[in-house]
């Protein structure tokens, strides 16, 4: 007859075999999400940003607290607000631990509204320091931006004047004015603005900072976001023959932003198709020239106004005569500069240069001036 076996005995048996079951669940659970409590969070935002834009879902931005997304952002209404959430709590599986996916969605700050537009960010490089306005999509972009460019601009004073707001186009914005933070940092001065998806970099700095600013958005930008780099060496000018001996390149002030336009129109003409605000593609170069004064320039009101001769009814011409005027503002804004410092009018007829009594008068009372005020 067998001895009995003491239980006891079994004991460390028993805790072994435990602990080895735990090690497989947590290597099974880290393992699927890049071994860190970090790679889960990584893992599971790209999933819910992914669940959000199948779902229709925008203007809202993703935080991962470990297994709890957070949600900042605008929804148009309730019902999208618990799309977003359903989306959110789905985007990995049932949630919990063993299976890795999201056990709660905070939508807290995901409100019921209309998103900020357009939406804008900037940050400027001057000699005193460095200052950053505008709007972030999140708390934690707010703080990751603030420490990205205290980094790249070691040893300079950094004044954050962000807020938290709704309304960033993608879920690449962060990447997109961190990357600009960066390249800012290489030039002597300058800013950097995000509008929408349209990211400038305006300054000057050495030819070998230009050109590598300029090089690093020779790269397309993922959609929907465009750059356009408008960095000069120190000291030289913008590259424009017309505007001659006017010097933007630092602290422009209005008498020389309207000195420039004023040099651009006198030697050129703004070409548009017959009894159409269609622009010529001949005078692409002309507004890409004018976009590059503009953008340096904005700080201040500028109005763009539309002139016809006088052949057709007058009503005809000052609606011909505003087309024109918005579709010159709408690409100047298209190229980055501040809508909100564009205003456009039509006069039509109203306000002839030369007698409309030739072909050569009315040819050049058809045309596009710029005014520059405080």
């Amino acid at each position: 007859m067998s001895a009995a076996v003491d239980p006891r005995r079994l004991w460390p048996y028993f805790w072994a075999a435990l602990g080895a079951i735990v090690v497989v669940v947590l290597v099974a659970m880290l393992g699927a999400h890049q071994a860190s409590p970090v790679g889960i969070e990584r893992a599971l935002k790209a999933r819910v940003e992914a669940a959000l834009d199948r779902a229709g879902v925008r203007n809202v931005s993703v935080e991962m607290d470990g297994q709890t997304a957070r949600l900042y952002g605008v929804a148009e209404n309730d019902e999208a607000r618990i799309d977003a959430v359903e989306a959110a709590l789905a985007a990995a599986g049932p949630g919990g631990p063993w299976a890795g996916g999201v056990t709660r969605v905070d939508a807290a700050n995901l409100r019921v509204g209309r998103p900020v537009s357009p939406y804008s960010w900037r940050i400027v490089r001057r000699e005193n320091g460095v200052a950053m306005s505008g709007s972030v999509p999140t708390p934690r972009i707010k703080q990751s931006l603030l420490a990205r460019a205290r980094a790249a601009f070691d040893g300079v004073d950094v004044v954050d004047e962000t807020r938290i707001a709704p309304g960033a186009p993608s879920a690449q914005w962060a990447e997109i004015a961190g990357d600009a933070i960066d390249q800012l940092a290489l030039l002597r001065r300058g800013e950097a603005r995000l509008n929408d998806a349209r990211l400038v970099i305006l300054g000057d700095g050495e030819v070998g900072a230009v050109e590598q600013v300029t090089a690093f958005y020779n790269q397309p930008l993922p959609a929907p976001y465009r750059a356009r780099v408008e960095a000069t060496v120190t000291g030289e000018g913008l590259g424009i023959a017309d505007l001659g001996d006017v010097d933007l390149s630092e602290n422009a002030d209005p008498q020389a932003c309207q000195a420039a336009f004023r040099r651009m129109m006198e030697r050129n003409v703004i070409n548009f198709a017959s009894a159409s605000a269609e622009i010529d593609a001949t005078s692409l170069r002309l507004l890409d020239q004018l976009a590059s004064i503009a953008l340096r320039c904005d700080s201040f009101s500028i109005e763009i106004a539309g002139h016809t001769d006088n052949v057709g009814p007058r009503e005809a011409n000052v609606d011909l005569s505003n087309r024109r005027a918005r579709a010159v503002g709408a690409y100047l804004i298209e190229q980055g500069v501040s809508a909100g410092r564009l205003t456009t009018i039509g006069h039509g007829p109203d306000h002839p240069r030369q007698s409309n009594a030739s072909a050569v008068g009315r040819a050049a009372n058809r045309r596009i001036e710029f005014t520059v005020r405080e």
